[in-house]
């Protein structure tokens, strides 16, 4: 069992193979790293920013990131970088605006059909469908 497990482990070929093997990968593609790649020095964030609030602040701060929906530190970042802090869209803009999309494939539709059956053919579903979109850009906009 003794020379068994030697040979398993400690045979000069199979060792010799492996040290082998891993070298020739490594001079082969010395430029494959993997995983993700290095952000430049622009884009990599190294400062740390420490910052005291009261808690009348505080309050403040956490209210204002829960109704943009985002979270403190993206929401500072946000205004530093534009100035401005612009909410996310609720469920119902987002829905409108999904509903918007859908409604300009149908007018995409239409404007094919027209140019193959005649303008007249689509005539009122176009008009109907354009008052529809007029609307909706309404309750997107606040």
């Amino acid at each position: 069992m003794f020379r068994a497990a030697r040979k398993l482990f400690f045979h000069p070929v199979g060792l010799h193979f492996h040290l082998k093997t891993n070298i020739e990968m490594i001079q082969n593609n010395p430029s494959k790293k993997g995983g993700r790649p290095a952000k430049s020095l622009a884009e990599k964030r190294k400062y740390r920013l420490s910052l005291k609030l009261n808690t009348n602040e505080y309050l403040q701060l956490k209210s204002k990131s829960r109704t943009a929906g985002k979270n403190r530190c993206d929401l500072i970042r946000e205004f530093i970088l534009t100035g401005e802090i612009r909410q996310r869209f609720t469920k119902e803009q987002t829905d409108a605006m999904r509903h918007l999309s859908s409604m300009g494939n149908n007018l995409n539709q239409l404007v094919h059909k027209a140019h193959v059956q005649g303008v007249w053919y689509i005539e009122t579903a176009g008009q109907k469908l354009i008052t529809d979109i007029h609307e909706l850009i309404k309750q997107i906009k606040p």
